[in-house]
């Protein structure tokens, strides 16, 4: 009788321990963030390239939901318009602004990735090159960052 309650304990046991969360002392295991990875080719596509998906201008993964690329505008005070979309301009992969579409050095905007319209706007002040940044780590609110290089 000792043997059978033995065994079902042990099953009891193991059965908790695979459904058991799998934390480490800091914190979620890489599984268990939220981080949402964009599965296809993504392409800064504007009026510089004439709205075409470029492989210059493809987005390349930073392996943590981040995604960059680099631009040059050469004009300074002119309004380069563009967004971040896949080769198809496919439906939850064509981002624009989610509230207004003036981008400012440094600073994150907020971005929809289901937009039809919604170019996003920069103007630099100097002539040079760009790092342009999607950051998909929180896929609920992704956002995008200019920063000079």
């Amino acid at each position: 009788m000792q043997k059978n309650t033995a065994i079902s304990l042990l099953l009891v046991l193991g059965i908790t321990g695979c459904a058991s969360p799998n934390i480490t002392p800091e914190g979620p295991t890489s599984i268990q963030r939220s981080a949402k990875f964009i599965e296809r080719a993504m392409y800064l596509r504007g009026d510089f390239s004439l709205w075409d998906a470029e492989d210059i201008y493809r987005l390349q993964p930073q392996g943590d939901g981040r995604y960059l690329v680099r631009a040059r505008f050469m004009s300074p005070g002119k309004v380069y318009e563009f967004k971040i979309a896949d080769e198809k301009w496919s439906e939850g992969y064509n981002c624009g602004y989610r509230f207004q579409g003036m981008l400012q050095l440094g600073q994150p905007l907020p971005v929809d990735c289901n937009t039809v319209y919604n170019y996003l706007s920069f103007a630099p002040d100097k002539k040079g090159w760009y790092s342009i940044t999607l950051d998909y780590r929180d896929s609920s609110n992704p956002t995008i960052l200019v920063q000079r290089d």
